[in-house]
């Protein structure tokens, strides 16, 4: 049976879950290169932060989350404020050659968080505003105020339910300006239909092996403009990675792999943990769930996995679950108007 594949570059690590630092995922692609460890001690947070956006351009939002989170929280740790040059490859701290403060370091959480999660892009010679973002599965809604358009601007605000995705863009100025719409949705959503202001508009659905985008192509006029999705099985799941103490080594779970069946009725997920750990899982679409190989479901809507004990409590481990949703079998949906 035919299956789609979301597989995850093994070389591509973070500190929050690999003993490894924000550039040693180079250092691991290129350990066999002489010059591997000047590159490591150069290429600081900004490596981390371009394999961020370029995971989220190739629909991989699970370790483009990873190294997001991983750039973000790095500005809390240590001096408050001061986003370092590189990390360790084997411990959780900065190596003595670091710079303290790096400024395109600091730019690689803006940009990823924009270009990437968000999937924001203005193309100027169209006047088109593009929003294309790959939300969390606990991120209920969000705002982004202020988004430059040209000489426009844009407020944007999102918010998931059950059975709807809906975002409103809102613009004062006069001048024609383009709205390209695409969110993300599971590979295994429905889409029932699209308003644009409470008229049934044409859409189309572009998928790809981890999710599907629904795109709407409109102009964008003065005022409030809301565009909503209605959806049935929209389905997410979501590790929200910690960065580990200063000084230690990584204590986080890592997602490997995502890979759903041809019918879109069962989810498995490769995992790496710490032997005797347990961690949790956010998800979005909980009613779905028939049954979880490898884990549980959790009163409060979570994922539980345990990974088994071994002869040293920090051994890594590799552990599969596999998600069985009712229901599951996915109809085709053609574009609608």
């Amino acid at each position: 049976m035919k299956q789609s594949r979301n597989r995850r570059s093994q070389s591509l690590r973070n500190p929050s879950t690999k003993p490894t630092g924000v550039c040693a995922s180079f250092r691991t692609a290129h350990r066999n290169i002489a010059a591997a460890a000047i590159t490591t001690a150069r290429c600081g947070r900004s490596f981390t932060g371009w394999a961020s956006v370029a995971e989220y351009r190739y629909h991989v939002a699970q370790p483009a989350y990873d190294n997001l989170r991983a750039n973000a929280l790095l500005a809390l740790d240590g001096s408050p404020g001061h986003v370092t040059e590189v990390l360790s490859g084997d411990y959780y701290q900065p190596l003595s050659t670091s710079s303290p403060h790096q400024i395109w370091s600091a730019a690689m959480v803006i940009s990823p968080m924009l270009r990437g999660m968000f999937g924001l892009r203005f193309d100027a010679q169209t006047h088109t505003l593009t929003f294309a973002p790959h939300i969390p599965a606990d991120w209920n809604e969000f705002a982004l105020r202020h988004v430059a358009a040209g000489n426009d601007s844009v407020d944007l605000r999102l918010s998931h339910t059950t059975g709807a995705l809906t975002i409103t863009a809102e613009r004062d100025g006069g001048a024609d300006l383009k709205m390209d719409f695409r969110p993300a949705l599971s590979a295994r959503a429905q889409v029932l239909g699209v308003t644009l202001n409470g008229q049934r508009v044409v859409f189309r659905l572009e998928p790809h092996d981890g999710d599907q985008h629904v795109i709407v192509e409109t102009s964008l006029a003065s005022g409030a403009n809301t565009l909503k999705i209605l959806l049935r099985n929209d389905f997410a799941v979501t590790n929200t990675a910690h960065l580990p103490a200063l000084g230690s080594t990584s204590q986080g779970l890592r997602i490997v792999a995502e890979t759903w069946s041809a019918t879109h009725d069962a989810l498995t997920l490769q995992t790496e943990g710490l032997a005797g750990r347990t961690y949790k899982l956010a998800v979005r679409g909980r009613e779905q769930i028939k049954s979880i190989d490898g884990a549980k479901v959790m009163p409060d809507g979570s994922i539980e996995e345990t990974f088994p004990r071994a002869d040293q409590s920090t051994a890594s481990r590799d552990k599969t679950l596999t998600i069985h949703f009712v229901n599951g079998t996915k109809q085709p949906v053609s574009s609608h108007h």
